[in-house]
């Protein structure tokens, strides 16, 4: 038996001579026996595998796995067909009628013999029971591919620094580098300067959040008590610091996806390929790096690489990835002149070796 014919029979199975039983069954999840879904009918990738059959009953039923992206082809249900959306969020559409998001609890009745076809958001994976009514007698049709719009082009002009860098922007740079070389006294001095500058309490954590996935938690949580630290003195001097907006990540993303969406606006050829050839790495920093943290938005793109290039040219030793930070910098609109404003702030808040060493590393980039 073919993929297609499995698929089809799995979806609209007879459950004739199901056996009546005499106490409660648990079918363990491991024990769901999973199939990927045809190609020929799926574009992109997806997985089901048949439920448990319900006694006397004449409907059948399968759970459905979409990745982020898949979804079926155009078909149709001689008898029609309910999902129920078990997880993440996803799209829907009725031939002539508008794409419609799904979201997990949403129930979808797709009525008999209507074309239609339904799976995984852009960005967010998707999960749904399909029942089958009448499934003796239930049968799938498949159309033809769906066609959906091209994929907008990344907008890098959103994200691009239109003016000069300001003392705000500027007040980053000390704290991410003082945070990264572990120097809690001098990095009080620095966020003290930076809340006066105008960044907010959660901005000032967003940079020790960002900052954890090049210097690590150890770093980025001495930086939050230092700051914590700081807070409390202000407090007793009658200081009451802006708050800021928190962070606010999309709900129900596939954040490797969105990572690598945010790698291609960034002009990254790492978007398209497996980080240092190793699954592991490429994936804590597309999903959680380029996706959940970028995805936080109280600090835009330039201030999140300030934090980076800040943090590297701290730490040292790193020269490959500090010249490719500034050329993401530079993309984003930070001009030469500025990135030395950059430079210069280093080397007069943190150190200026390091300082030196970033402006070697910068104008070396085209040998």
């Amino acid at each position: 038996m073919n993929k297609t014919s499995l698929f089809s029979t799995t979806i609209a199975l007879s459950l004739a001579h199901t056996p009546v039983f005499a106490e409660q069954i648990i079918t363990p999840a491991t024990q769901h026996s999973w199939q990927n879904a045809p190609r020929e009918h799926f574009s992109g990738a997806a997985r089901f595998a048949r439920l448990p059959e319900i006694p006397n009953s004449p409907n059948a039923s399968a759970i459905v796995e979409f990745e982020a992206g898949a979804i079926t082809d155009w078909h149709t249900h001689s008898h029609g067909q309910y999902l129920i959306v078990t997880e993440g969020e996803g799209r829907t559409q009725e031939w002539g009628k508008p794409v419609r998001i799904i979201k997990k609890g949403d129930v979808v009745w797709c009525p008999p013999n209507v074309k239609h076809w339904h799976g995984a958001g852009e960005r967010t994976a998707m999960s749904h029971i399909a029942i089958s009514p009448q499934a003796a007698d239930n049968k799938p049709t498949w159309l033809e591919r769906v066609q959906l719009p091209s994929a907008a082009a990344p907008d890098m002009a959103k994200h691009r620094q239109t003016t000069p860098l300001s003392a705000k922007q500027l007040a980053i740079v000390p704290i991410a580098a003082l945070s990264a070389a572990g120097d809690s006294g001098r990095l009080k001095t620095a966020i003290e300067r930076g809340l006066q500058q105008g960044l907010t309490v959660n901005e000032i954590q967003e940079i020790f959040t960002h900052q954890s996935a090049y210097a690590g938690f150890p770093r980025a949580l001495n930086g939050m008590n230092a700051l914590q630290a700081v807070l409390k003195e202000r407090q007793a001097r009658g200081i009451r610091d802006l708050q800021g907006e928190a962070g606010t990540p999309p709900d129900s993303t596939d954040y490797y996806a969105l990572g690598r969406q945010t790698l291609q606006t960034l002009g990254s050829p790492a978007a398209d390929s497996v980080i240092a050839n190793h699954e592991g790495i490429d994936r804590a920093l597309k999903a959680h790096l380029f996706g959940y943290l970028f995805a936080r938005d109280n600090l835009n793109y330039v201030n999140r690489e300030l934090v980076t290039v800040s943090t590297i040219a701290a730490l040292g030793k790193a020269d490959a990835q500090l010249r490719s930070h500034l050329g993401i910098t530079q993309r984003l609109g930070v001009n030469n002149q500025q990135l030395q404003r950059v430079f210069d702030v280093l080397a007069k808040e943190y150190d200026p070796q390091a300082a030196e060493q970033a402006r070697r590393v910068w104008a070396e980039r085209a040998k």
